[in-house]
């Protein structure tokens, strides 16, 4: 995630909450911005909003549809771009020994390079593990890549290896149930690495060109998947965390901490969105603890100030109704919107956090949607994209499919019957899962096979179109690279 100058697309660029001076917030951080030409870092620059022209409305898996390129083996982080390169990771191997990082060409999909690395730890590779889940960086000097082994790999643009490192080896292995799922975010020559997990927990702050750790903050050790995002406040850049049951505000210069704020509930898989010194907060329900009540307040507005030295994090709105899933908050055109696990929208005004409208979308959304001019994309688990238009009033423009309900449902049934060599035995009814209560059979069985089929994990988009990613495949939609030959 990266920041540079506000897009200026969009009246909630001009002025937040209430009375507030009317002033330009600032684009997430302190790197390369999301022009149409770029899609730097997981969520674009962490806010999922694009200025990219001629951006198609409508698809179908006959029409509109570039290309679709076949990935090796599995991924679940999204696709980054620079210029005219597209870059992706996936693992592969009983274990998740083997680390892929792949180029292609943007206009046309072509291969461009594929390396493949050795993970220095080990992994289970089944659908109840994370897999390549962390989203690369990507900058004018090339590539940087995490996975959740924690090897941290630096590639140029032509795929030479710039430097090499293991956290896991560094700092001790990584323990998460689940495994790890935080991507990188940068900010200038740094790119800032979470590891919250069951071992001693961190924050680092990596040096760009060298891959020496500049800053290292020591955090309580806690089972967490969210990535961090970058904002500028009073001139000073800041890395937030939220995980567990606090958002923390770092320096990104030193890793001081600047303020907390504890007492939230669920912060475990959403990210943070922050713009300037507005930060949203998604929340999920904490399986071990369940209050949904306490889950909704915790879906807020917050706010991070400076006056005379001293920082402060304040909730502005708590939550009323949503709860986040796998989706993170999108804050566009005065409005924040949040995508529950049963794939329901809420639309809620950003200046009071009052209910505009809730609507049940036609897939479940795990990507976090993405905003463009006038209209709102939600890419869903099963591709099946809805465009709505922005705004307070729920107002759907198009459905699109990347393939028919037949084929959808004939491949799903192939990925079952596939990843049953893999998955663990299912639990016997009635017995608990590790670490958390009795779960119902069909809720189980559910979560067995989330993410087994084509799953649309991220998107990124460009002039031209969107580039959409499934655990093993990249799909280009509309003409990505060839705006002005768009449909």
């Amino acid at each position: 995630m990266v920041w540079l100058t506000w897009l200026g697309l969009v009246s909630w660029g001009v002025g937040l909450i209430g009375d507030e001076p009317k002033q330009a917030l600032p684009s997430a951080s302190g790197g390369p911005s999301v022009t149409g030409q770029a899609w730097p870092a997981f969520r674009g620059d962490g806010r999922s909003v694009t200025s990219a022209r001629h951006l198609p409305l409508e698809w179908s898996p006959q029409e509109n549809i570039a290309y679709r390129v076949q990935l090796p083996g599995y991924g679940q982080s999204s696709p980054v771009v620079w210029n005219d390169q597209v870059y992706l990771t996936a693992v592969d191997g009983d274990q998740k020994e083997k680390l892929y990082v792949v180029a292609l060409r943007l206009g046309d999909g072509k291969r461009l390079w594929q390396k493949e690395f050795d993970a220095s730890q080990k992994g289970r590779n089944n659908p109840m593990m994370s897999r390549a889940a962390a989203t690369p960086v990507v900058d004018a000097q090339g590539v940087y890549c995490f996975f959740e082994s924690g090897d941290l790999f630096a590639l140029r643009h032509d795929g030479s290896l710039r430097w090499q490192r293991s956290l896991s080896k560094d700092y001790g292995p990584i323990k998460n149930n689940h495994e790890l799922a935080s991507s990188p975010v940068q900010y200038n020559d740094l790119i800032f690495v979470l590891v919250d997990h069951s071992g001693p927990s961190y924050l680092a702050a990596i040096d760009k060109s060298s891959g020496q750790t500049r800053w290292k903050a020591e955090r309580p050790s806690r089972t967490s998947w969210t990535s961090p995002v970058v904002t500028e406040v009073a001139g000073t850049p800041v890395v937030i965390v939220a995980s567990g049951d606090s958002v923390t505000a770092y320096e990104a210069a030193t890793g001081k901490v600047l303020a907390t704020l504890e007492g939230l509930v669920g912060l475990n898989i959403a990210s943070p969105t922050a713009n300037g010194e507005w930060i949203v907060i998604g929340a999920g329900v904490n399986r071990l603890k369940p209050d949904v009540a306490a889950s909704a307040r915790s879906n807020c507005l917050l706010r991070l100030q400076q006056k005379d030295g001293q920082w402060s994090l304040t909730q502005v709105w708590p939550g009323k109704k949503a709860v986040s899933a796998f989706a993170s908050p999108l804050i566009y055109a005065g409005h924040v919107y949040f995508l529950t696990r049963e794939g329901l929208v809420y639309c809620v005004d950003a200046h009071s956090g009052a209910e505009r409208y809730v609507e049940r979308l036609d897939d479940e959304v795990w990507a976090t949607p993405i905003a463009a001019g006038d209209r709102l994309y939600f890419f869903g688990k099963k591709g099946v994209t809805v465009v709505l238009k922005s705004g307070g009033e729920f107002e759907k423009l198009a459905v699109n499919r990347l393939w028919t309900p037949q084929e959808y449902a004939e491949r799903l049934a192939q990925a079952r019957k596939e990843a049953e060599k893999k998955l663990p035995p299912p639990i016997p009814p009635g017995k608990n899962p590790p670490g958390g209560p009795v779960v119902p059979p069909e809720e189980m069985q559910a979560v067995r096979y989330a993410t087994v089929g084509d799953v649309v994990y991220g998107v990124a988009a460009v002039d031209g179109g969107f580039l959409i990613r499934t655990g093993t495949e990249l799909i280009a939609v509309g003409r990505p690279g060839n705006p002005d030959n768009a449909r």
